[in-house]
């Protein structure tokens, strides 16, 4: 007679402990390099933010420079739209950007494709953004900027990153 505990056949016994998660670890190098990239972006871009609200004159300048054909109303909009976006956006974007990277640190593989998109998008609008009028200080913290989205990309990109990722 079969034991009917048993499955038929050369099955093994099922087990009836729980998976245990597998342990990650810290992360490796890069991986800790992006993360305080990120945050570097973070903060540069913020600081970005404090700078677009303190040289509104000097953008509408170079505006009127760049089209002199506009009108102050449609300066005046201009402006506007450009000051709202950059602290609305600015401020929203680099939370959550910041709340990526823990992600990043801890491991999480859909933070770090996530990130890939983000960084793509910000060398994409970062490119974009160097030829439009701005002030110096705006230019040279988009060029860092763009820097640093190609670190991390190479970095999270490394072999060592790419095995802490797997490992979940």
């Amino acid at each position: 007679m079969s034991n009917p505990i048993q499955p038929p056949g050369n099955y093994p016994a099922a087990s009836w402990e729980p998976a245990q998660p597998a342990v990650k670890g810290p992360p490796p190098a890069p991986v800790v390099n992006a993360f305080r990239a990120i945050l570097l972006s973070v903060a540069l871009s913020l600081i970005g933010v404090v700078v677009t609200l303190t040289s509104q004159d000097s953008i509408r300048a170079k505006l009127h420079e760049t089209s002199p054909t506009l009108t102050s109303a449609t300066l005046d909009a201009t402006m506007m739209i450009t000051v709202v976006a950059a602290v609305v956006f600015g401020i929203i974007f680099n939370v959550l950007y910041a709340l990526l990277a823990v992600q990043v640190r801890k491991g999480k593989n859909w933070a770090r494709i996530v990130t890939f998109v983000f960084v793509g998008l910000g060398l994409f609008f970062g490119l974009i953004g160097l030829t439009q009028p701005a002030a110096a200080i705006t230019r040279g913290l988009g060029l860092v900027t763009l820097v640093l989205d190609v670190a991390i990309i190479v970095l999270l990109a490394q072999r060592p990153a790419a095995e802490y990722f797997k490992r979940q």
